[in-house]
C-alpha cells in the first residue's frame, strides 16, 4: 500500500466520527437560519431596544416580545455557529493527531528509521497527505457555511470568499498542529488549540489599540504581533478581495504566507533534529 493511500485511510479511520459531528452541526446551523430570519428577528430586538431606551413610557408588549424573541434566535444562532466553525478548526488541529511526537515516544518511529528514505522526508510527506485529507473536510464544512444564512458582516460577503477562508482557517490548524507535534511535544492539538484562543484574545487586543495612541514600546509590540499570532485577521482581509470593487489585500495574503511557512519551517527544523535521536531517552 502507498504512503498517500495508507495515510488517507489512516485520517478517514480516526477521524470520520469527528467530522461527521461538525458535519451535523452545520446541516443543524443551515436548517435553523433557513427556518428563521436570524438578521430580520435581531433587527427587530434591537429596534425594540432603542425604543425602550428613548421611550420607556410607551413601550408595548410586542416590542417586550421581539427582544425575547431575538435574544433567544440570537443565542441559539451562536451556540450552532461557534460549535460549527469551532470544531471545524477542531478538526484541523487533530488531523496530524500528534503522530510524530507519539510515535516516537512509542518507539515506533524506529520502524520508519530503518526505511531509506529519510524521516524529514517521510514524516513530511505523510504530512501533505493528511493536508489533503483535512482539506477535504474543510471543503465540506465549507459548502455547508455557504448554504446557511448568516446576517450581514457575520461572513465574507462571497461564497468563495467563505470557501477559502474556511479552508484557509483550517489548514493553518493542521500546519500549526503537525509543526508542534514536529518538535516531539504531546498533545499538539491542545497546544495548537490553547494558541488559536490566546491569539484571538491578543488580536482582539490589537483591534482596539488600532488608531489610539500607545507608548513606543507597546506600539513595537503591537507590530511584530501580526507575525506570532494565529492569522484570522489577515485571513479576513484576505478573502474580503473576493468582493467586487475591492482592492486585493496583497499585504494580508503575504503574511498568510508567511504564517504556512514558518510552521513549515518549524516542522522541518524539529524533523530534522529528531532524525539525530529518533527515540526519546
Amino acid at each position: 500500500m502507498s504512503l498517500a493511500k495508507a495515510t488517507l485511510r489512516h485520517s478517514l479511520r480516526r477521524k470520520w466520527k469527528l467530522s461527521l459531528g461538525v458535519l451535523l452541526c452545520g446541516i443543524g446551523l443551515v436548517v435553523f437560519t433557513h427556518t428563521y430570519d436570524v438578521a430580520g428577528i435581531m433587527e427587530e430586538g434591537d429596534a425594540a431596544r432603542n425604543a425602550l431606551q428613548a421611550d420607556p413610557q410607551s413601550f408595548t408588549s410586542e416590542q417586550s416580545d421581539a427582544m425575547g424573541r431575538s435574544a433567544m434566535v440570537g443565542a441559539l444562532f451562536g451556540m450552532l455557529a461557534f460549535l460549527f466553525f469551532l470544531g471545524a478548526a477542531l478538526v484541523g488541529f487533530l488531523m496530524p493527531g500528534g503522530v510524530v511526537a507519539n510515535e516516537r515516544r512509542s518507539a515506533t518511529i524506529m520502524l520508519w528509521a530503518q526505511h531509506p528514505m529519510p524521516l524529514s522526508h517521510f514524516y513530511l510527506q505523510r504530512y501533505l497527505w493528511m493536508q489533503v485529507a483535512n482539506l477535504g473536510a474543510q471543503a465540506l464544512f465549507a459548502v455547508v457555511a455557504i448554504l446557511a444564512v448568516f446576517p450581514p458582516a457575520a461572513l465574507p460577503p462571497t461564497e468563495p470568499g467563505v470557501f477559502v477562508e474556511v479552508c484557509l482557517v483550517g489548514a493553518m490548524a493542521c500546519a500549526i498542529s503537525f509543526a508542534v507535534s514536529a518538535l516531539g511535544l504531546r498533545r499538539a492539538a491542545f497546544l495548537g488549540l490553547a494558541y488559536y484562543f490566546l491569539s484571538t484574545i491578543v488580536g482582539g487586543i490589537e483591534g482596539f489599540a488600532v488608531g489610539t495612541e500607545v507608548p513606543r514600546t507597546l506600539a513595537v509590540i503591537l507590530d511584530v504581533v501580526p507575525f506570532v499570532i494565529f492569522p484570522a485577521n489577515p485571513i479576513d482581509d484576505l478573502v474580503a478581495g473576493f468582493a467586487s470593487g475591492t482592492a486585493w489585500d496583497w499585504g494580508a495574503t503575504g503574511l498568510v504566507l508567511y504564517h504556512f511557512a514558518l510552521w513549515t519551517a518549524v516542522a522541518w527544523l524539529g524533523l530534522r533534529r529528531i532524525e539525530g535521536k529518533p527515540l526519546k531517552l
